[in-house]
């Protein structure tokens, strides 16, 4: 069964993928390994209290960043498209516009300040079943070590 993220809970989903994955091309991108993410979202105006979680994410998980920021729709019905995309191996950017129950423009830009650490921004906008909504979510995300093994 497929649960149906919120918009912002879309976006933070995209984010964490984001943030973990690196291009076959980039000699000095984000290493595999344990992945602390520190998360702070403000929603029309007001910020939660930060958000943490880790993420064990493989050198597989890492090979197309491309593949990772577009969010899997809820039904056929929606649709999303990347509408810009960059990577440089240390900054990356995209921007997606998604339609059908969710409507939606956003997009983000993340530094990979060095192999281990990285912040950015997430942002989006727009409506869902009638209702708007306005969202940034501030990311910091740190390597704390390797996967825990099975």
């Amino acid at each position: 069964m497929m649960r149906r993220l919120s918009p912002a809970g879309s976006a933070l989903a995209i984010g964490a993928l984001l943030m973990l994955v690196r291009p076959a091309n980039a000699a000095e991108g984000p290493k595999p390994g344990l992945w602390k993410i520190i998360t702070h979202v403000t929603r029309e105006g007001a910020t939660a209290p930060p958000d943490s979680h880790t993420s064990c994410v493989t050198a597989d998980q890492m090979k197309d960043p491309g593949q990772s920021i577009m969010p899997q729709p809820a039904s056929p019905e929606e649709k999303c498209t990347r509408t810009q995309y960059e990577w440089t191996g240390r900054k990356l950017s995209w921007q997606i516009e998604c339609s059908g129950q969710m409507n939606m423009k956003g997009g983000g830009k993340i530094n990979f300040d060095t192999p281990e650490h990285y912040s950015g921004e997430i942002t989006s906008a727009g409506s869902v079943n009638g209702h708007d909504f306005n969202s940034t979510i501030a990311l910091d995300g740190q390597r704390v070590g390797d996967c825990p093994s099975k």
